[in-house]
Protein backbone atom coordinates (compact mmCIF):
# COMPACT_ATOMS: atom_id res chain seq x y z
CA UNK A 1 0.00 0.00 0.00
CA UNK A 2 2.83 2.69 1.00
CA UNK A 3 4.73 3.79 -2.03
CA UNK A 4 8.37 3.31 -0.44
CA UNK A 5 10.40 4.98 -2.94
CA UNK A 6 8.57 8.07 -2.64
CA UNK A 7 8.42 8.05 1.15
CA UNK A 8 12.10 7.29 1.30
CA UNK A 9 12.58 10.41 -1.19
CA UNK A 10 10.07 12.21 1.24
CA UNK A 11 12.58 11.70 4.04
CA UNK A 12 15.74 12.06 2.06
CA UNK A 13 14.29 15.89 1.02
CA UNK A 14 13.10 16.64 4.87
CA UNK A 15 16.63 15.04 6.38
CA UNK A 16 18.49 17.71 4.15
CA UNK A 17 16.20 20.78 4.83
CA UNK A 18 16.50 19.95 8.69
CA UNK A 19 20.21 20.22 7.77
CA UNK A 20 19.82 23.64 6.51
CA UNK A 21 17.33 24.62 9.88
CA UNK A 22 19.89 23.80 12.02
CA UNK A 23 22.22 26.16 11.12
CA UNK A 24 20.07 28.93 11.74
CA UNK A 25 20.73 28.38 15.62
CA UNK A 26 21.45 31.42 17.53
CA UNK A 27 22.51 32.72 20.25
CA UNK A 28 19.77 34.56 22.62
CA UNK A 29 20.42 38.24 23.05
CA UNK A 30 22.05 39.67 26.29
CA UNK A 31 20.67 42.08 28.59
CA UNK A 32 22.51 45.23 29.07
CA UNK A 33 24.92 45.66 32.08
CA UNK A 34 23.25 47.24 35.68
CA UNK A 35 24.48 50.90 36.37
CA UNK A 36 24.88 50.34 39.69
CA UNK A 37 26.25 46.57 41.28
CA UNK A 38 23.70 44.71 43.35
CA UNK A 39 23.36 46.41 47.08
CA UNK A 40 20.86 43.30 48.40
CA UNK A 41 20.37 43.25 52.16
CA UNK A 42 20.81 39.01 52.73
CA UNK A 43 20.41 39.60 56.48
CA UNK A 44 17.55 41.63 56.47
CA UNK A 45 15.69 39.54 54.16
CA UNK A 46 16.47 36.66 55.88
CA UNK A 47 14.49 38.88 59.21
CA UNK A 48 11.95 38.63 57.11
CA UNK A 49 11.48 35.60 56.06
CA UNK A 50 11.63 34.35 59.79
CA UNK A 51 9.04 36.68 60.93
CA UNK A 52 6.54 35.46 58.27
CA UNK A 53 7.24 32.06 59.33
CA UNK A 54 6.40 32.93 62.32
CA UNK A 55 2.95 34.31 61.62
CA UNK A 56 1.87 32.01 59.48
CA UNK A 57 3.97 28.94 59.16
CA UNK A 58 1.10 27.60 56.62
CA UNK A 59 -0.43 29.18 54.21
CA UNK A 60 -2.89 27.32 52.27
CA UNK A 61 -5.83 29.80 50.09
CA UNK A 62 -8.40 30.18 51.86
CA UNK A 63 -7.66 29.54 55.60
CA UNK A 64 -6.75 31.98 58.35
CA UNK A 65 -3.24 31.27 58.10
CA UNK A 66 -3.29 32.39 54.46
CA UNK A 67 -5.46 36.11 55.93
CA UNK A 68 -2.46 36.47 58.37
CA UNK A 69 0.22 36.32 55.62
CA UNK A 70 -1.77 38.92 53.47
CA UNK A 71 -2.41 41.28 56.26
CA UNK A 72 1.21 40.90 57.08
CA UNK A 73 2.38 41.73 53.82
CA UNK A 74 0.38 44.62 53.68
CA UNK A 75 2.05 45.86 56.52
CA UNK A 76 5.74 45.23 54.60
CA UNK A 77 4.88 46.71 51.61
CA UNK A 78 2.95 49.79 53.41
CA UNK A 79 6.94 50.78 54.50
CA UNK A 80 8.34 50.74 51.14
CA UNK A 81 10.43 54.04 50.63
CA UNK A 82 8.24 55.77 47.52
CA UNK A 83 5.59 53.42 47.11
CA UNK A 84 1.96 54.15 46.40
CA UNK A 85 -0.54 53.24 48.41
CA UNK A 86 -1.07 49.42 49.21
CA UNK A 87 -3.96 47.58 47.87
CA UNK A 88 -5.87 44.53 47.76
CA UNK A 89 -7.56 42.29 45.74
CA UNK A 90 -10.04 39.85 47.06
CA UNK A 91 -10.81 36.91 44.64
CA UNK A 92 -12.76 33.06 44.43
CA UNK A 93 -11.12 30.29 43.33
CA UNK A 94 -12.41 26.64 42.53
CA UNK A 95 -10.37 24.20 44.01
CA UNK A 96 -10.40 20.45 44.13
CA UNK A 97 -11.22 20.79 47.72
CA UNK A 98 -13.91 23.60 46.74
CA UNK A 99 -14.48 27.28 46.16
CA UNK A 100 -11.96 29.58 48.58
CA UNK A 101 -11.38 32.95 48.95
CA UNK A 102 -8.22 34.60 49.25
CA UNK A 103 -6.33 37.88 47.92
CA UNK A 104 -3.09 39.53 46.32
CA UNK A 105 -1.51 42.67 47.83
CA UNK A 106 0.45 44.72 45.79
CA UNK A 107 1.61 48.64 45.62
CA UNK A 108 3.45 50.65 42.60
CA UNK A 109 7.13 52.34 42.99
CA UNK A 110 6.48 55.20 39.45
CA UNK A 111 9.63 55.43 37.51
CA UNK A 112 11.61 58.09 39.36
CA UNK A 113 13.74 59.32 35.86
CA UNK A 114 13.17 58.58 32.33
CA UNK A 115 10.16 58.33 29.99
CA UNK A 116 7.03 57.18 31.80
CA UNK A 117 5.70 55.71 29.10
CA UNK A 118 7.61 52.81 28.65
CA UNK A 119 5.87 49.70 29.92
CA UNK A 120 6.60 48.99 33.64
CA UNK A 121 8.12 45.92 35.24
CA UNK A 122 6.25 43.56 37.44
CA UNK A 123 7.73 41.63 40.10
CA UNK A 124 5.63 38.88 42.25
CA UNK A 125 6.05 36.57 44.40
CA UNK A 126 3.46 33.49 45.26
CA UNK A 127 2.58 33.61 49.47
CA UNK A 128 0.63 30.77 49.44
CA UNK A 129 1.63 26.93 50.46
CA UNK A 130 -0.04 23.53 49.89
CA UNK A 131 -2.04 21.34 52.40
CA UNK A 132 0.54 20.51 54.59
CA UNK A 133 3.46 21.76 53.60
CA UNK A 134 5.31 24.61 55.21
CA UNK A 135 8.37 26.99 54.18
CA UNK A 136 8.45 28.89 50.88
CA UNK A 137 8.74 32.03 53.08
CA UNK A 138 11.99 33.52 50.64
CA UNK A 139 9.88 34.40 47.88
CA UNK A 140 8.32 37.30 49.80
CA UNK A 141 11.15 37.78 51.91
CA UNK A 142 13.24 38.63 48.32
CA UNK A 143 10.22 40.46 47.25
CA UNK A 144 10.03 43.01 50.01
CA UNK A 145 13.73 43.25 50.87
CA UNK A 146 13.77 44.00 46.46
CA UNK A 147 10.98 46.39 47.03
CA UNK A 148 12.85 48.61 49.81
CA UNK A 149 16.12 48.41 47.58
CA UNK A 150 14.26 49.96 44.71
CA UNK A 151 12.64 52.37 46.64
CA UNK A 152 16.10 54.39 46.78
CA UNK A 153 16.94 54.36 43.42
CA UNK A 154 16.68 55.98 39.94
CA UNK A 155 14.39 53.95 37.17
CA UNK A 156 13.33 54.55 34.01
CA UNK A 157 10.43 52.34 34.45
CA UNK A 158 7.18 52.29 36.82
CA UNK A 159 7.41 48.72 39.19
CA UNK A 160 4.47 47.09 40.55
CA UNK A 161 5.27 44.80 43.18
CA UNK A 162 2.43 41.88 43.92
CA UNK A 163 2.34 39.53 46.44
CA UNK A 164 -0.37 36.42 44.66
CA UNK A 165 -2.54 34.07 46.28
CA UNK A 166 -3.80 30.91 44.55
CA UNK A 167 -0.61 30.40 43.25
CA UNK A 168 -1.04 26.49 44.24
CA UNK A 169 -4.82 26.85 42.54
CA UNK A 170 -3.64 27.12 38.58
CA UNK A 171 -1.70 30.28 39.50
CA UNK A 172 -5.33 31.84 39.91
CA UNK A 173 -3.46 35.19 41.70
CA UNK A 174 -1.47 35.90 39.34
CA UNK A 175 -4.28 35.61 36.83
CA UNK A 176 -6.52 37.37 38.51
CA UNK A 177 -3.94 40.58 39.07
CA UNK A 178 -2.99 40.59 35.81
CA UNK A 179 -6.37 40.42 34.20
CA UNK A 180 -7.17 43.91 36.35
CA UNK A 181 -4.00 45.65 35.07
CA UNK A 182 -4.02 44.28 31.30
CA UNK A 183 -4.68 47.95 30.04
CA UNK A 184 -0.90 49.07 31.96
CA UNK A 185 1.93 48.13 29.49
CA UNK A 186 4.07 45.56 30.43
CA UNK A 187 7.85 45.12 29.63
CA UNK A 188 8.84 42.38 31.73
CA UNK A 189 7.57 40.28 34.84
CA UNK A 190 9.85 38.01 37.48
CA UNK A 191 8.29 35.87 39.68
CA UNK A 192 10.06 34.89 42.63
CA UNK A 193 8.91 31.07 43.73
CA UNK A 194 11.12 30.35 47.35
CA UNK A 195 13.91 31.41 45.51
CA UNK A 196 16.53 30.51 47.88
CA UNK A 197 14.88 27.17 49.88
CA UNK A 198 17.80 25.19 48.89
CA UNK A 199 21.65 26.14 48.38
CA UNK A 200 22.07 24.50 45.34
CA UNK A 201 21.48 27.06 42.89
CA UNK A 202 19.00 28.74 40.88
CA UNK A 203 16.28 27.05 38.68
CA UNK A 204 15.08 29.90 35.60
CA UNK A 205 11.54 28.16 34.41
CA UNK A 206 10.18 30.25 31.29
CA UNK A 207 7.35 28.05 29.98
CA UNK A 208 3.67 29.26 30.06
CA UNK A 209 0.02 27.32 30.35
CA UNK A 210 -0.39 27.48 26.68
CA UNK A 211 3.00 25.56 25.52
CA UNK A 212 4.73 29.35 24.68
CA UNK A 213 8.15 29.41 26.52
CA UNK A 214 9.72 32.98 27.24
CA UNK A 215 13.35 32.06 26.13
CA UNK A 216 14.65 35.93 26.13
CA UNK A 217 13.64 36.30 29.53
CA UNK A 218 15.36 33.33 30.70
CA UNK A 219 18.83 33.95 28.80
CA UNK A 220 18.57 37.62 30.77
CA UNK A 221 18.01 35.56 33.64
CA UNK A 222 20.90 33.50 33.48
CA UNK A 223 23.46 36.35 32.27
CA UNK A 224 21.70 38.44 35.82
CA UNK A 225 22.52 35.07 38.17
CA UNK A 226 26.20 34.97 36.12
CA UNK A 227 26.84 38.67 37.03
CA UNK A 228 25.67 38.38 40.82
CA UNK A 229 27.85 35.47 41.15
CA UNK A 230 25.09 33.18 42.11
CA UNK A 231 25.04 29.60 40.93
CA UNK A 232 22.16 28.62 38.16
CA UNK A 233 21.01 25.05 37.81
CA UNK A 234 21.53 24.46 33.71
CA UNK A 235 17.98 24.13 31.80
CA UNK A 236 16.21 21.49 30.92
CA UNK A 237 17.56 19.19 27.65
CA UNK A 238 15.47 18.96 24.23
CA UNK A 239 13.08 16.26 25.37
CA UNK A 240 12.12 18.00 28.68
CA UNK A 241 11.82 21.40 27.05
CA UNK A 242 9.39 19.41 24.10
CA UNK A 243 7.29 17.73 26.90
CA UNK A 244 6.76 21.29 28.63
CA UNK A 245 5.48 22.33 25.44
CA UNK A 246 3.31 19.72 24.00
CA UNK A 247 1.42 18.84 27.31
CA UNK A 248 2.32 22.20 29.54
CA UNK A 249 2.10 21.58 33.01
CA UNK A 250 3.82 24.61 35.46
CA UNK A 251 3.88 26.22 39.29
CA UNK A 252 4.84 29.00 38.06
CA UNK A 253 3.47 32.42 38.06
CA UNK A 254 5.60 33.13 34.99
CA UNK A 255 2.96 31.36 33.22
CA UNK A 256 -0.17 33.65 33.35
CA UNK A 257 1.77 36.52 32.27
CA UNK A 258 2.52 34.23 29.71
CA UNK A 259 -0.31 33.63 28.59
CA UNK A 260 -0.83 37.52 28.12
CA UNK A 261 2.04 37.60 26.16
CA UNK A 262 4.49 39.53 28.71
CA UNK A 263 8.25 38.28 28.78
CA UNK A 264 8.22 36.78 32.25
CA UNK A 265 10.14 34.27 34.21
CA UNK A 266 10.46 32.71 37.46
CA UNK A 267 13.10 31.83 39.87
CA UNK A 268 13.04 29.17 41.76
CA UNK A 269 15.44 26.68 44.38
CA UNK A 270 13.91 23.61 42.68
CA UNK A 271 13.40 22.08 39.37
CA UNK A 272 10.07 22.99 38.16
CA UNK A 273 6.95 22.04 40.32
CA UNK A 274 5.16 22.21 43.63
CA UNK A 275 6.46 23.26 46.44
CA UNK A 276 7.92 20.95 48.85
CA UNK A 277 8.18 22.68 52.17
CA UNK A 278 11.79 22.98 53.85
CA UNK A 279 13.85 25.25 56.81
CA UNK A 280 14.56 28.33 56.81
CA UNK A 281 16.04 29.72 53.71
CA UNK A 282 19.72 30.52 54.49
CA UNK A 283 21.32 34.02 54.67
CA UNK A 284 23.82 33.23 51.80
CA UNK A 285 21.02 30.99 49.60
CA UNK A 286 19.25 34.38 50.44
CA UNK A 287 21.37 36.97 49.49
CA UNK A 288 22.12 34.66 45.64
CA UNK A 289 18.43 34.92 44.83
CA UNK A 290 18.71 39.07 45.85
CA UNK A 291 21.25 39.82 44.16
CA UNK A 292 20.13 38.32 41.22
CA UNK A 293 16.94 39.50 41.02
CA UNK A 294 18.58 42.79 41.89
CA UNK A 295 20.26 42.28 38.71
CA UNK A 296 17.81 41.44 36.66
CA UNK A 297 15.50 44.05 37.16
CA UNK A 298 18.26 46.55 36.77
CA UNK A 299 18.94 45.16 33.33
CA UNK A 300 15.34 44.96 32.25
CA UNK A 301 15.00 48.47 33.65
CA UNK A 302 17.77 49.54 30.85
CA UNK A 303 17.33 47.74 28.38
CA UNK A 304 14.95 47.38 25.35
CA UNK A 305 11.42 45.10 25.42
CA UNK A 306 11.98 41.49 25.07
CA UNK A 307 10.68 39.56 22.46
CA UNK A 308 7.21 38.07 23.52
CA UNK A 309 7.03 34.49 24.51
CA UNK A 310 6.38 32.11 21.43
CA UNK A 311 7.18 28.24 20.72
CA UNK A 312 10.84 27.90 20.77
CA UNK A 313 13.70 25.60 21.36
CA UNK A 314 16.80 25.56 22.99
CA UNK A 315 19.69 23.67 21.87
CA UNK A 316 23.29 23.55 24.00
CA UNK A 317 22.27 27.04 25.07
CA UNK A 318 21.48 28.36 21.47
CA UNK A 319 18.03 28.77 20.27
CA UNK A 320 15.76 27.63 17.37
CA UNK A 321 13.18 30.59 16.58
CA UNK A 322 10.13 29.55 16.80
CA UNK A 323 9.45 29.86 12.99
CA UNK A 324 12.11 27.74 12.59
CA UNK A 325 10.33 25.23 14.98
CA UNK A 326 7.47 24.56 13.26
CA UNK A 327 9.48 24.39 9.91
CA UNK A 328 11.68 21.52 11.27
CA UNK A 329 8.27 19.78 12.96
CA UNK A 330 6.48 19.82 9.41
CA UNK A 331 9.11 18.51 7.76
CA UNK A 332 9.82 15.61 10.22
CA UNK A 333 6.00 14.94 9.26
CA UNK A 334 6.66 15.48 5.72
CA UNK A 335 6.55 11.66 4.63
CA UNK A 336 3.41 11.12 6.53
CA UNK A 337 1.94 14.23 4.47
CA UNK A 338 3.41 12.93 1.00
CA UNK A 339 1.76 9.32 1.81
CA UNK A 340 -1.17 10.75 2.16
CA UNK A 341 -1.69 12.90 -0.69
CA UNK A 342 -0.37 10.01 -3.00
CA UNK A 343 -3.22 7.52 -1.77
CA UNK A 344 -5.42 10.24 -2.04
CA UNK A 345 -4.79 10.47 -5.76
CA UNK A 346 -4.53 6.97 -6.15
CA UNK A 347 -8.18 6.13 -4.63
CA UNK A 348 -9.62 8.96 -6.77
CA UNK A 349 -8.25 7.69 -9.67
CA UNK A 350 -9.76 4.59 -8.93
CA UNK A 351 -12.90 5.62 -8.30
CA UNK A 352 -12.87 4.22 -4.75
CA UNK A 353 -15.29 6.35 -3.06
CA UNK A 354 -13.45 7.21 0.69
CA UNK A 355 -16.38 8.35 2.67
CA UNK A 356 -17.58 4.51 3.49
CA UNK A 357 -14.19 3.72 5.23
CA UNK A 358 -13.98 7.25 7.10
CA UNK A 359 -16.97 6.33 8.71
CA UNK A 360 -15.48 3.18 9.74
CA UNK A 361 -12.68 4.98 11.38
CA UNK A 362 -15.80 7.25 13.10
CA UNK A 363 -17.15 4.30 14.55
CA UNK A 364 -14.32 3.62 16.13
CA UNK A 365 -13.37 7.08 17.45
CA UNK A 366 -17.12 6.89 19.36
CA UNK A 367 -16.16 4.54 22.35
CA UNK A 368 -13.24 6.54 23.00
CA UNK A 369 -14.99 9.87 22.76
CA UNK A 370 -18.14 7.58 24.97
CA UNK A 371 -15.03 6.77 28.11
CA UNK A 372 -13.93 10.46 27.84
CA UNK A 373 -17.62 11.90 28.40
CA UNK A 374 -18.44 9.65 31.37
CA UNK A 375 -15.36 10.13 32.97
CA UNK A 376 -15.97 14.04 32.63
CA UNK A 377 -18.88 13.59 34.55
CA UNK A 378 -18.03 11.56 37.19
CA UNK A 379 -15.11 14.39 37.85
CA UNK A 380 -18.00 16.64 38.03
CA UNK A 381 -19.97 14.27 40.48
CA UNK A 382 -16.35 14.45 42.83
CA UNK A 383 -14.73 10.67 42.28
CA UNK A 384 -12.22 12.18 40.39
CA UNK A 385 -10.47 15.50 41.19
CA UNK A 386 -11.46 18.54 39.00
CA UNK A 387 -9.33 21.83 37.55
CA UNK A 388 -7.45 23.75 39.66
CA UNK A 389 -8.22 27.36 38.89
CA UNK A 390 -8.90 25.68 35.63
CA UNK A 391 -5.82 24.32 35.19
CA UNK A 392 -4.49 21.10 35.85
CA UNK A 393 -4.45 20.75 40.16
CA UNK A 394 -0.60 19.81 41.72
CA UNK A 395 -0.32 16.11 42.49
CA UNK A 396 -0.89 16.06 45.66
CA UNK A 397 -4.21 17.20 44.98
CA UNK A 398 -4.88 14.57 42.19
CA UNK A 399 -5.33 10.81 44.52
CA UNK A 400 -5.14 7.28 42.86
CA UNK A 401 -8.24 6.37 45.77
CA UNK A 402 -10.88 3.90 45.11
CA UNK A 403 -13.51 6.15 43.93
CA UNK A 404 -11.10 7.60 41.23
CA UNK A 405 -10.42 3.96 40.59
CA UNK A 406 -13.85 3.08 40.33
CA UNK A 407 -14.34 6.44 37.99
CA UNK A 408 -11.79 4.64 36.13
CA UNK A 409 -12.88 1.44 35.37
CA UNK A 410 -16.66 2.88 34.80
CA UNK A 411 -15.18 5.14 32.09
CA UNK A 412 -13.27 2.22 30.61
CA UNK A 413 -16.57 -0.11 30.64
CA UNK A 414 -18.40 2.44 29.10
CA UNK A 415 -15.99 2.75 26.34
CA UNK A 416 -16.19 -0.94 25.62
CA UNK A 417 -19.89 -0.90 25.98
CA UNK A 418 -20.03 1.29 22.98
CA UNK A 419 -17.13 -0.72 21.30
CA UNK A 420 -19.90 -3.71 21.35
CA UNK A 421 -22.61 -1.30 19.99
CA UNK A 422 -20.91 0.00 17.36
CA UNK A 423 -17.84 -2.49 16.45
CA UNK A 424 -20.04 -4.30 13.22
CA UNK A 425 -20.22 -1.15 11.60
CA UNK A 426 -16.81 -0.11 12.30
CA UNK A 427 -15.19 -3.74 11.48
CA UNK A 428 -17.20 -4.31 8.10
CA UNK A 429 -16.05 -7.60 6.71
CA UNK A 430 -15.72 -7.00 2.91
CA UNK A 431 -12.69 -7.12 0.56
CA UNK A 432 -11.92 -3.99 0.24
CA UNK A 433 -9.63 -4.11 3.35
CA UNK A 434 -6.75 -2.70 1.69
CA UNK A 435 -8.50 0.45 1.00
CA UNK A 436 -9.85 0.75 4.89
CA UNK A 437 -5.88 0.83 5.44
CA UNK A 438 -5.30 3.55 2.72
CA UNK A 439 -7.85 5.64 4.39
CA UNK A 440 -6.44 5.40 7.62
CA UNK A 441 -3.57 6.68 6.50
CA UNK A 442 -5.08 9.51 4.50
CA UNK A 443 -6.97 10.46 7.97
CA UNK A 444 -3.64 10.16 9.63
CA UNK A 445 -2.18 13.10 7.12
CA UNK A 446 -5.14 15.18 8.14
CA UNK A 447 -5.05 14.55 11.69
CA UNK A 448 -1.05 15.26 11.91
CA UNK A 449 -1.57 18.79 9.81
CA UNK A 450 -4.71 19.59 11.95
CA UNK A 451 -2.09 19.00 14.94
CA UNK A 452 1.13 20.87 13.59
CA UNK A 453 -1.32 23.74 13.48
CA UNK A 454 -3.21 23.74 17.03
CA UNK A 455 -0.24 22.59 18.67
CA UNK A 456 3.19 21.03 16.99
CA UNK A 457 5.33 20.37 19.78
CA UNK A 458 2.40 18.03 20.62
CA UNK A 459 2.31 16.68 16.88
CA UNK A 460 6.08 15.76 17.51
CA UNK A 461 4.70 13.34 20.14
CA UNK A 462 2.59 12.01 18.27
CA UNK A 463 4.94 11.37 15.24
CA UNK A 464 6.90 8.43 16.16
CA UNK A 465 3.31 6.10 16.43
CA UNK A 466 2.06 7.88 12.95
CA UNK A 467 5.21 6.83 11.22
CA UNK A 468 5.67 3.15 12.92
CA UNK A 469 1.35 2.96 12.06
CA UNK A 470 2.18 3.95 8.23
CA UNK A 471 5.81 1.38 8.20
CA UNK A 472 3.90 -1.11 9.70
CA UNK A 473 1.54 -1.42 6.33
CA UNK A 474 4.12 -2.61 4.49
CA UNK A 475 5.75 -5.52 7.59
CA UNK A 476 6.62 -8.69 6.35
CA UNK A 477 7.71 -10.15 9.62
CA UNK A 478 5.63 -10.72 12.66
CA UNK A 479 8.82 -9.33 14.39
CA UNK A 480 8.78 -6.45 12.63
CA UNK A 481 5.26 -5.69 14.13
CA UNK A 482 6.33 -5.71 16.97
CA UNK A 483 8.94 -3.46 16.77
CA UNK A 484 7.21 -0.69 15.55
CA UNK A 485 4.90 -1.36 18.11
CA UNK A 486 7.52 -0.31 20.63
CA UNK A 487 8.51 2.26 18.59
CA UNK A 488 4.76 4.15 18.69
CA UNK A 489 4.90 3.84 22.54
CA UNK A 490 7.98 4.91 23.22
CA UNK A 491 6.97 8.69 23.29
CA UNK A 492 4.22 8.11 26.06
CA UNK A 493 6.60 6.11 28.07
CA UNK A 494 8.90 8.95 27.67
CA UNK A 495 6.17 11.80 28.65
CA UNK A 496 5.28 9.84 31.29
CA UNK A 497 8.85 10.08 32.66
CA UNK A 498 9.18 13.55 32.08
CA UNK A 499 5.56 14.19 33.84
CA UNK A 500 6.95 11.80 36.54
CA UNK A 501 9.69 14.41 37.19
CA UNK A 502 7.17 17.47 36.89
CA UNK A 503 5.50 16.23 39.74
CA UNK A 504 7.71 14.15 41.80
CA UNK A 505 6.13 10.91 41.31
CA UNK A 506 6.42 7.42 39.78
CA UNK A 507 6.28 6.39 36.21
CA UNK A 508 2.48 4.44 37.06
CA UNK A 509 1.36 7.56 38.65
CA UNK A 510 2.36 10.38 36.39
CA UNK A 511 0.57 8.37 33.70
CA UNK A 512 -2.18 7.99 35.74
CA UNK A 513 -2.41 11.82 36.62
CA UNK A 514 -1.75 13.02 32.68
CA UNK A 515 -5.03 10.93 31.95
CA UNK A 516 -6.89 12.29 34.80
CA UNK A 517 -5.98 16.11 34.33
CA UNK A 518 -7.04 15.20 30.77
CA UNK A 519 -10.33 13.78 31.35
CA UNK A 520 -11.30 16.51 33.47
CA UNK A 521 -11.23 19.08 30.81
CA UNK A 522 -8.13 20.72 32.63
CA UNK A 523 -5.42 20.39 29.41
CA UNK A 524 -8.06 22.11 27.56
CA UNK A 525 -10.20 20.36 24.12
CA UNK A 526 -8.99 20.40 21.13
CA UNK A 527 -5.69 18.79 21.86
CA UNK A 528 -7.21 15.69 23.61
CA UNK A 529 -9.56 15.21 20.91
CA UNK A 530 -6.53 15.40 18.01
CA UNK A 531 -4.19 12.67 20.40
CA UNK A 532 -7.51 10.23 20.36
CA UNK A 533 -8.42 10.78 16.56
CA UNK A 534 -4.56 9.71 16.08
CA UNK A 535 -4.82 6.73 18.27
CA UNK A 536 -8.17 5.41 16.90
CA UNK A 537 -6.09 5.65 13.91
CA UNK A 538 -3.09 4.02 14.93
CA UNK A 539 -5.30 1.77 16.20
CA UNK A 540 -7.36 0.97 12.90
CA UNK A 541 -4.19 0.51 10.97
CA UNK A 542 -2.95 -1.53 13.96
CA UNK A 543 -5.54 -3.98 13.84
CA UNK A 544 -5.95 -4.39 10.15
CA UNK A 545 -1.57 -5.73 10.74
CA UNK A 546 -2.43 -7.76 13.70
CA UNK A 547 -5.51 -9.88 11.83
CA UNK A 548 -2.95 -10.25 8.73
CA UNK A 549 -0.59 -11.66 11.15
CA UNK A 550 -2.93 -13.98 13.09
CA UNK A 551 -3.60 -15.20 9.38
CA UNK A 552 -0.12 -15.82 8.63
CA UNK A 553 -0.09 -13.27 5.46
CA UNK A 554 2.52 -10.60 6.92
CA UNK A 555 4.99 -12.54 5.04
CA UNK A 556 3.09 -12.08 1.56
CA UNK A 557 3.64 -8.31 1.14
CA UNK A 558 2.06 -5.54 1.91
CA UNK A 559 -1.49 -4.21 0.65
CA UNK A 560 -2.54 -2.95 -2.79
CA UNK A 561 -4.30 0.41 -1.83
CA UNK A 562 -6.91 -0.21 -4.93
CA UNK A 563 -9.26 -3.33 -5.04
CA UNK A 564 -9.30 -5.49 -7.89
CA UNK A 565 -12.44 -5.84 -9.90
CA UNK A 566 -13.05 -8.93 -8.50
CA UNK A 567 -12.76 -8.10 -4.90
CA UNK A 568 -14.84 -5.00 -6.47
CA UNK A 569 -17.34 -7.90 -7.09
CA UNK A 570 -16.93 -10.00 -4.01
CA UNK A 571 -18.38 -7.11 -2.03
CA UNK A 572 -21.58 -6.21 -4.17
CA UNK A 573 -22.08 -10.14 -3.63
CA UNK A 574 -21.75 -11.08 -7.31
CA UNK A 575 -18.75 -13.24 -7.16
CA UNK A 576 -17.27 -15.54 -4.55
CA UNK A 577 -14.70 -13.81 -2.46
CA UNK A 578 -10.86 -14.28 -4.41
CA UNK A 579 -8.58 -16.42 -1.96
CA UNK A 580 -5.52 -13.88 -1.02
CA UNK A 581 -2.67 -14.28 -4.08
CA UNK A 582 0.33 -11.72 -3.81
CA UNK A 583 2.59 -11.09 -6.99
CA UNK A 584 5.40 -9.33 -7.38
CA UNK A 585 3.81 -6.38 -8.86
CA UNK A 586 1.25 -6.33 -5.77
CA UNK A 587 4.26 -5.99 -3.13
CA UNK A 588 5.43 -2.70 -5.24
Amino acid sequence: MLNGRLYRLSWLVAALALLVALLTLESPAGAPEPPLPPAFDAMAARAIAADLATVAPERVPGTAGDAASATWMAAQLGAVPGATAVRRQRFSVMTPAGRVVTENVYAALPAQSGSTALGALLISAPRDTPPGVHGGESGSAVLVQLARSLGTVARNRPVLVVSTGASTAGNAGARWFISRFFGVPMSAAVSLDDPAGTPDGLHVWDDGHDGRRSIPAAAAAVEAAMRADAPVVPGPGPFAQIGSMAVPQTSGDQAAYIALGIPSVTLASRPEGPLSGGNLATEHALGDAGRTAETLIASLDQGDALAAPALGLVISERELRPVMSRIVILLLALPILVAALDLTVRLRRAGVRLLPFIAALLWRLLPVVTAILVAHLLVTAGMMAGASGGWPPPAAQVPRDLPAVVAVLLSGGAGVLAWRVVRHRAMRRDAEVASRAATGVIALGAICLLLWLASPFALLIALPAAHAALVVTRARRPWQVVALGLVAAAPAVLLAGWAAGRIDGDLPYAAWYLIETTVAGARGILGPVLAAAILVVVWSLGSLVMSRVRRGLVAAGPYRPVPTEDERMARRGRRPLPRPSFTRRDRA
